[in-house]
């Protein structure tokens, strides 16, 4: 018994998963017409090659390949990649006719003069047999026994077997072939050019021309159905079902030139004049042309792609489809007086629709017709309209009309209204009206006259007096949205109270409002989505993707979803996503966008307008900038399809560029990783949405994201796998995706051998380190050894250089002291003078040396005249005595840029010198300053023609505390001190001297500008 129940449940198991299984319909339910299909034009504008489009084809990769005159384009529903004689060697022109692909996955390409040609995923070829062909290939078509059909132009039809054995079918003459195609039974069907028809079966062929009933022998297409047969001719459709030949009399002396049905039973024929959709069960006739929006009357091809989309290729129009979306549009080329809507209203069977214009279009369903006003009415925006009655209520900012049996009745400031200025007509349950103006406040409306004002100063105070909505909750409070007053609340007891909803309201505008079902007060604002409760705002924020917080306005359809306008599109909202944010469930709402892609004519809805919830319908109404967008969410169906996800390119450091397989070895060095990336999904390209993983780099998968191209950059040397998931418009992802592998090769110093040289190289390095090491400290000894011994010596010379002057001083004070002739002692101060100013100058160049050794550099310019000048004063005592002149070899007003005080203390010395150890002897004692500028350097020299330098002195002279010879005045620090000095500004100090001749010291300085 168990082994028969076992048995039971193996035979019913794979039957209820059949059974289960639902094939996707390709098509449209009948029950819709053009006029709720959503359509996309893609032109020469648009990436295109031409305008002139011959055919289209989805290819088993789910790729569209679009063939015209000027080339073949591959199409991924984002961009095209294109294809002629530039990048395919084998063609001789640019035209393309048909696809056709067997089950090797070979894409076969019909060619206007270059016979077939093959596309293998990689590369282009010509077919094996094309020098045994003609070279124009009309048609082509793969059979499903898997031989190639080829039809020619002017030469008849072939037939490639499987064994790949090509022979010409001598029963058809040598006629063009426009279309070949199979039927259930396995029997190929061939239209040819005038000759009929023609039907293949176990080799016996049957040709059907005029003679047997049909309309005409140009046969321009061909298609079957299930059991039937549909043939286009130059006058209209025949039909052969069951052997017999019909015709269908609504295309009768129509030129067809393409015929295609949906799983529905639709008939779609491209024709010289438009469109068609016949709905043979109904005898329906929907003709959808020029007029209606199709850029091309001429309809040369008709596809369906697999996610139930028909692609229509026109002439000269471009290629067109035609999909199955939730928007469909009102707008001026339907009727519309002006396509800036402001306001929507439905009163029996028509809607009433408020344009920029001034003028109310009424619309039956099907066209649209204007209501006429006086010529003042229509000079302003229509801004509400309301229906009381049998009458009609229209409101702008000229005041309110009433319209009755056509008769009309203004009413206006004239007439009693307290402020003509109006935009809200509104009742509330009572059956109150509420009229809510521009600058005049809210007016509660008495047909009599007796209106009452609630405004800035009457009754409570609205913070504002400009009105833009009104409300009613479930308690029968009146609701006001104001511009830059915030919300306020009328009682049913009359009494009033205002809420801000931010601390300051000046900038914030409450477009709308809306109350659900639960008696929330939703306020659609210019900041953002409200929640209002209990006397406080909550904002709602939505996901991070949202990059926008203005609304205009907010509607609920019967599923309980929302639905508001914006400046970019219309937005979607889950009742139940809102009311989880505002219980602190989730951190953000999730929402779906609509906009042009959806089949928005304008994603820009109108602003500060209401959108209409149309309850007889369910369609939901929103003004735009271009017309009325109508959507019918009961027509929104889930794309169930998995979307093939490739890797399209990859590409490194902007210039090379690799196949698409895995093992691809990638050179060192490269910087820069592009990769291309495409999910197959037409329906709304710029809904798809990627995630990608770099195996050996991302611990995580990264996205979603919108963005078809994923960088990486500097990646170390490894393999890697890149890892890319993609999904369809409506979320639906291939968790598979694509992957490529790769490897990044190392540098030759990343490698193990080099790894190891390096290693060596170290140790090396470090023995070598040591013995520098070694040598450099007993290099630094020896450095501090002479140092001490230079310190020793500045110790012994400095004490002696002070305590020489102060000895001299001290005893030449004691005779000062004893001497009582006071022209004597006047003579012991000078001589006490100059033993001070010797000691001075000394401890000055201690001090110079100091600073030197401590003070940073400062550069800044300065005029080096003005330097020379305060030097020379400085020594005017000196220079009166010796007569000692100084003269200038440069510009008086000549700048320079260096460290000011570091160069004066150089100049100072090099001049003291010049000046102390000048020749009395000579007739002109002079000293001179030489100055020579260049972009690169500053030449300064201080020449004198004094007592000059000994030879043998020279290789000393800026030794600490030497002296030339002993008759040398000076401490012996001074040209020391301008060594250091100059060594410090990166300077050189070089000097020329002949004894009893004079000296010249050459400073060369870094030009600093």
């Amino acid at each position: 018994m168990r082994i028969f129940l076992i048995l039971i449940c193996l035979l019913l198991f794979p039957f209820k998963n059949v059974q289960g299984e639902e094939k996707q319909k390709i098509g449209f339910e009948p029950k819709y017409g053009f006029q709720d299909l959503a359509i996309d034009t893609w032109t020469n504008k648009s990436g295109l090659v031409s305008n002139n489009v011959i055919s289209v084809f989805q290819s088993k990769d789910d790729y569209l390949w679009v063939m015209s005159y000027n080339g073949l384009q591959k199409f991924d529903g984002n961009k095209f990649d294109s294809y002629d004689q530039t990048n395919i060697p084998h063609l001789t022109s640019n035209t393309f006719y048909e696809c056709a692909q067997g089950s090797d996955e070979i894409l076969w390409l019909s060619t206007g003069a270059s016979g077939i040609i093959g596309y293998d995923g990689e590369k282009f070829f010509p077919h094996p047999k094309n020098d045994e062909i003609p070279n124009a290939i009309i048609s082509l078509f793969s059979d499903r026994a898997d031989r190639l059909w080829i039809g020619t132009k002017n030469n008849g039809l072939y037939l490639i077997d499987k064994n790949q054995e090509l022979s010409k079918v001598k029963d058809i003459p040598s006629v063009t072939i426009h279309q070949i195609t199979e039927d259930q039974k396995g029997n190929i069907w061939v239209a040819s050019d005038n000759s009929g028809a023609f039907c293949i079966n176990q080799g016996k062929t049957t040709q059907f021309t005029v003679n047997d009933e049909l309309l005409g022998d140009h046969i321009s297409t061909i298609y079957t159905k299930d059991n039937s047969v549909y043939i286009g001719t130059l006058n209209g459709i025949n039909v052969i079902e069951n052997s017999q030949i019909t015709s269908i009399p609504a295309f009768e002396q129509d030129i067809i030139n393409d015929i295609i049905v949906d799983d529905f039973g639709i008939l779609w024929v491209g024709t010289e004049r438009g469109i068609v959709r016949f709905n043979t069960k109904d005898n329906i006739y929907d003709f959808f042309s020029e007029k209606d929006g199709l850029p091309g009357k001429r309809v040369i091809d008709l596809t369906f792609d697999k996610e139930g989309s028909l692609w229509v290729c026109t002439y000269e129009g471009g290629l067109v489809r035609f999909k199955a979306g939730i928007i469909t549009n009102l707008t001026i080329k339907d009727g519309l007086s002006s396509n800036q809507v402001h306001i929507i209203n439905r009163e029996n069977d028509n809607i009433y629709i408020g344009t920029q214009d001034g003028k109310v279009n009424v619309f039956d369903g099907y066209t649209v017709k204007q209501l006429t006003f006086t010529e003042e009415f229509n000079k302003d925006i229509i801004r509400d309209i309301h229906f009381e009655g049998d009458e009609m209520w229209v409101a702008n900012y000229r005041g309110l009309v009433k319209i009755k049996e056509g008769q009309h009745t203004y009413i206006n400031e004239k007439t009693g209204l307290p402020n003509h200025k109006l935009r809200v007509i509104f009742k509330d349950s009572k059956g109150i009206i509420w009229l809510g103006s521009r600058n005049g406040g809210l007016i509660k409306y008495d047909p009599a006259g007796e209106h009452v004002v609630y405004d800035k100063s009457t009754y409570g105070g609205l913070p504002t007096n400009y009105v833009l909505s009104i409300e009613e909750d479930q308690m029968g409070n009146i609701l006001i949205g104001t511009n830059a007053g915030g919300l306020s609340i009328l009682s049913p007891q009359g009494e009033m109270k205002n809420y801000s909803i931010k601390n300051d309201d000046s900038g914030t505008l409450i477009f709308n409002i809306m109350v659900d079902d639960r008696n929330n007060i939703w306020l659609i604002t210019n900041i953002g989505l409200y929640r209002f409760k209990n006397g406080k705002s909550k904002k709602i924020i939505f996901h991070p993707t949202l990059k926008m917080e203005k609304f205009f306005d907010m509607v609920s359809d019967e599923s309980g979803t929302f639905w508001l306008s914006s400046p970019i599109g219309v937005i979607r909202v889950k009742q139940t996503e809102l009311q989880d944010f505002i219980d602190g469930s989730k951190h953000y709402v999730s929402y779906e966008y609509f906009g042009e892609d959806d089949g928005m004519e304008s994603q820009e809805c109108t602003g500060a307008t209401p959108s209409f919830f149309d309850k007889k319908t369910g369609k939901i109404w929103v003004p735009t900038f271009e017309g009325v967008a109508i959507i019918d969410p009961s027509q929104k169906v889930v794309n169930q399809r998995i979307p093939k996800v490739y890797i399209t390119r990859v590409q490194v450091d902007n210039s090379s560029v690799f196949p698409i397989k895995n093992g691809v070895k990638i050179k060192p060095g490269t910087f820069r990783y592009l990769f291309d990336i495409t999910s197959l999904s037409f329906l709304v390209p710029s809904k798809v949405e990627f995630m990608y993983k770099l195996e050996g780099i991302d611990q995580q998968w990264n996205g979603p994201t919108r963005n078809r191209r994923i960088e990486y950059t500097n990646l170390p040397y490894g393999e890697y796998t890149l890892q890319v998931k993609g999904s369809n418009n409506d979320g639906i992802w291939n968790e598979s995706g694509a992957q490529l592998s790769f490897t990044v090769l190392p540098f030759f110093f990343e490698t193990l051998w080099f790894r190891w040289g390096l290693i060596l190289f170290i140790i090396g390095l470090f023995f070598g380190f040591y013995k520098w090491r070694i040598h450099d400290i007993k290099k630094t000894n020896k450095a501090l050894r002479k140092m001490n011994t230079e310190l020793d010596h500045f110790v012994y010379s400095a004490s002696h250089d002070l305590r020489g002057p102060l000895t001299s001083t001290m005893g030449i004070v004691n005779l000062a002291l004893d001497e009582k002739n006071p022209q004597q002692r006047n003579e012991y101060f000078g001589l006490i003078k100059q033993c001070t100013d010797k000691m001075n100058h000394f401890i000055n160049e201690l001090i110079d040396y100091s600073k030197n050794k401590n003070d940073k550099i400062e550069y800044r310019e300065f005029e080096l005249k003005n330097m020379i000048d305060s030097i020379w004063d400085g020594l005017k005592e000196r220079t009166a005595s010796n007569g000692v002149v100084l003269k200038y070899d440069f510009s008086s007003d000549q700048k320079i840029i260096s460290d000011e005080t570091r160069l004066k203390v150089i100049l100072r010395n090099l001049i003291h010198n010049a000046v102390v150890f000048s020749d009395n002897q000579k007739p002109n004692p002079m000293v001179k300053v030489i100055m020579r500028q260049n972009s690169r350097n500053i030449e300064l020299s201080v020449a004198d023609n004094g007592l000059g330098i000994p030879k043998k002195a020279l290789d000393n002279i800026f030794d600490m505390f030497f002296r030339a010879n002993d008759h040398s005045v000076g401490s012996g620090l001074g040209l020391y001190v301008v060594k250091e000095t100059s060594r410090k500004l990166n300077a050189t100090i070089k000097v020329e001297s002949e004894e009893w001749k004079g000296s010249s010291f050459k400073l060369t300085l870094p030009n600093e500008v």
